[in-house]
């Protein structure tokens, strides 16, 4: 029986695979900026599919202020959570096609959406100009810092020992798929529950209601850093350097496992070539920026960047590979 998550959740954050790292090029093979084009004259809106606090909120808010700082305007957050990123991507869709409406999204929306609903408002391939790669983010299984399991092994032996004894709560598709893959190779038996969000399933994890919940690092660095928690297992191929105490399930025990989240900023389809080229220019400048670059690693984020293909092909290849994981581990909206 397959397992839901709350679609009205989008605080989450969420995947990507290991040749993201072959997609991102060097900032400075991106094209320059046109100037014949007076673009912009006016604020520019970012539709940000997370609540204000969200983990993605967060990114928004780190690159917000340089970005408009480079495109000499205002880049205005509008928080648009809720149906698995669905009502700020349509929101974009719908948009004029001017450069004054941008979308951040990530691996759990844009690309894997297809494998959740049977129809969306929008097609991921053909409604959309990619911008631009931002950022990619490991998950993180943790645990309340006192009462919570050893490590990763111990976890999993309870689950083994006592199918369903061991609660893990996760806030969207991503981390759910990150835990019914660990499911798969480990043979143990999770009691998986949906939450909208960090907000609802922290308390219930401090308050002994849940074993363990599993966010990306630009999410739980703060509880892990602050003595909450305790990160027990990253999802990505190395040691995360925002948290090199915390193994890797690959280290734990399960030789290959990787799964991490990309973020990245599009447009409506039929954004002008020049103002896209403006855009993509002044995000990798933004990404360079040392304030910025270090906020975002200090997280856990690894710096992507690059050309606007670079964010196409990756979209592709994620909806051609997790899509049908998706799809074969029962995962529906709730």
């Amino acid at each position: 029986m397959g397992h839901t998550y709350s679609a009205s959740n989008t605080r989450g954050r969420g995947l990507a695979v290991a040749s993201l790292l072959g997609l991102a090029l060097a900032f400075t093979s991106c094209l320059p900026a046109r100037a014949d084009t007076d673009y912009p004259d006016k604020p520019v809106r970012l539709i940000v599919p997370f609540p204000p606090g969200g983990g993605g909120d967060k990114l928004a808010r780190v690159l917000a202020p340089t970005l408009g700082e480079l495109l000499k305007t205002s880049v205005i957050i509008d928080n648009r959570a809720g149906a698995n990123g669905n009502i700020a991507l349509q929101a974009v869709a719908k948009s004029r096609a001017d450069g004054y409406t941008l979308g951040l999204t990530l691996t759990d929306h844009i690309a894997l959406s297809p494998s959740l609903y049977d129809k969306l408002p929008f097609d991921p391939l053909k409604d959309f100009q990619p911008i631009g790669l931002i950022a990619s983010t490991p998950y993180v299984f943790t645990v309340d810092a006192v009462s919570g399991a050893a490590n990763l092994a111990a976890a999993i032996a309870k689950a083994k020992k006592d199918p369903g004894a061991v609660s893990i709560g996760y806030p969207t598709v991503s981390p759910l798929l990150a835990t019914e893959l660990l499911q798969k190779q480990s043979g143990a038996k999770f009691n998986l529950i949906p939450y909208r969000g960090i907000a609802q399933g922290m308390p219930d994890m401090l308050g002994g209601r849940l074993d363990a919940w599993v966010g990306t690092s630009v999410t739980m660095r703060g509880f892990i850093d602050g003595g909450k928690v305790r990160g027990i297992a990253v999802t990505s191929a190395q040691r995360s350097p925002a948290l090199p105490g915390v193994p890797t399930i690959a280290e734990s025990g399960f030789p290959g496992f990787e799964l991490v989240t990309w973020y990245g900023i599009v447009a409506p389809a039929g954004t002008p070539a020049a103002i896209v080229t403006v855009l993509n220019a002044k995000l990798n400048e933004t990404l360079r920026t040392p304030d910025v670059k270090a906020r975002l690693e200090a997280d856990g984020a690894l710096i992507l960047g690059g050309a606007p293909e670079q964010l196409a092909r990756a979209l592709r290849a994620d909806m051609d590979r997790l899509g049908p994981l998706v799809k074969a581990a029962g995962i529906k909206p709730e």
